[in-house]
């Protein structure tokens, strides 16, 4: 056992052990989560394996060496199926009978013929070097998920170094046995101690970009969830614009811009004339398809810099900076002309739609409830003079602002 205490064998049991119980961590954090359940499943399964070879070492049971390589080429390839379940590709599940069955033959062909202890290592270390090849292709290759694209390149880079090192030890344990060298105890042995020097810190590495791979898939479902609340929180649910919250946030800060630089900003208010009559005779759904035909036509009319939302019912706004009173007024009218002179189909029947415009100009000395009463008294004069027309708000003389 002294051997054993002051070789890095110990050192690479106990990596392997931290591994196994990071794995079991994650997966109880993340049990939901594609791949944690194999890799915990994969690192004990390889703990065992070194468990049980530790045990040949000390006993030479052949039962615990056939035993031993089997676990542990088993617990390697079920860490492997776990990159392939977390990237969603499909499982290779034959590397586990292909691999442990060519160990175990070869195991047992060693032991009934007396074969070369130096051969044996050289046949497991190509099977173990070999069997990563297919997910380094797909971790390199794979575009599907850019979120977690640096983890799996550091997760590639990981098991490129393991298939070296151990394809390395498997061609000298090929070269001892052709040279016919005398076979040696693991902890005396260069290319055993290659696995714990090497192989098994590249491993940790690996199961180390696996936490990263889960984490980054986490915070990008995360953020995905906070973007949709905040879509859900600020858009109107009918239309897909700003709602009435969002678009007084945004009134806000355009109107201390605006008085801040001294330039123009309008507000026009719209209310879709008669939209109850056409509601009562279509239903509700053709009421929503008539506003979403409204809303969207707004959006195309409207321009990049302009502020587009659903106050409520058939009633929209829309905050126009950098634009005064004359420039508002062509954009309104070419709204209104635009939507009375197009159909709106729903079922087969065709109708013209009509607006009712009121706007107003923000003074210097304005604020954003005072511009919404002017454009909301300016659509009341337009509703009260025939509909379908737009009203820019005045100030009677009588009034100072």
């Amino acid at each position: 056992m002294a051997q054993l205490y002051f070789s890095p064998m110990l050192l690479g049991i106990c990596l392997l052990l931290s591994i196994a119980l990071c794995a079991t961590a994650l997966y109880w954090m993340a049990p939901n989560e594609s791949g944690p359940g194999f890799w915990m499943a994969g690192t004990w399964t390889l703990i065992l394996g070194v468990a049980l070879f530790i045990g040949f070492v000390l006993t030479r049971s052949p039962v615990l060496n056939v035993l031993g390589n089997a676990a542990q080429l088993a617990g390697e390839a079920l860490f492997l199926l776990g990159i392939f379940h977390f990237m969603r590709r499909p499982l290779p599940w034959w590397l586990i009978p292909v691999s442990v069955g060519a160990m175990v033959i070869a195991n047992i062909h060693y032991w009934l013929v007396h074969g070369n202890s130096n051969l044996l290592m050289g046949i497991y270390s190509s099977i173990a070097g070999l069997l990563p090849i297919q997910a380094i292709w797909v971790l390199f290759r794979d575009r599907s998920d850019p979120a977690t694209r640096p983890a799996r390149l550091l997760v590639g880079c990981s098991l490129v170094l393991y298939c070296a090192t151990t394809l390395w030890r498997g061609a000298l344990g090929y070269y001892d046995w052709w040279d016919q060298a005398l076979y040696k105890q693991p902890y005396e042995s260069f290319s055993y101690l290659l696995s714990y020097n090497f192989a098994i810190p590249a491993l940790v590495l690996g199961f180390l970009g696996c936490s990263l791979m889960t984490t980054q898939r986490v915070l990008a479902r995360s953020h995905r969830l906070a973007a949709q609340l905040q879509e859900q929180a600020t858009r109107d649910p009918l239309t897909g614009v700003l709602n009435r919250r969002a678009f007084h946030q945004a009134l806000v800060a355009e109107v201390i811009r605006s008085q801040r630089y001294g330039r123009p900003l309008c507000l026009a208010m719209f209310d879709l004339d008669r939209f109850k009559q056409l509601n009562d005779d279509l239903g509700h759904l053709g009421g929503d398809d008539a506003l979403q035909h409204f809303s969207h036509l707004c959006q195309q009319q409207a321009r990049r810099t302009d502020t587009f939302a659903r106050f409520g019912g058939e009633e929209f706004v829309l905050l126009m900076p950098e634009t005064d009173a004359d420039q508002a007024q062509l954009l309104l009218e070419r709204i209104r002309l635009t939507l009375a002179e197009q159909q709106f189909s729903y079922q087969d029947r065709h109708y013209r739609m009509a607006v009712s415009i009121g706007f107003a100009e923000l003074s210097s000395n304005g604020s954003p409830d005072q511009l919404l009463r002017q454009a909301d008294l300016a659509l009341y004069q337009a509703k009260e003079a025939g509909r379908n027309q737009v009203r820019l708000w005045m100030a009677p003389a009588s009034m100072a602002y």
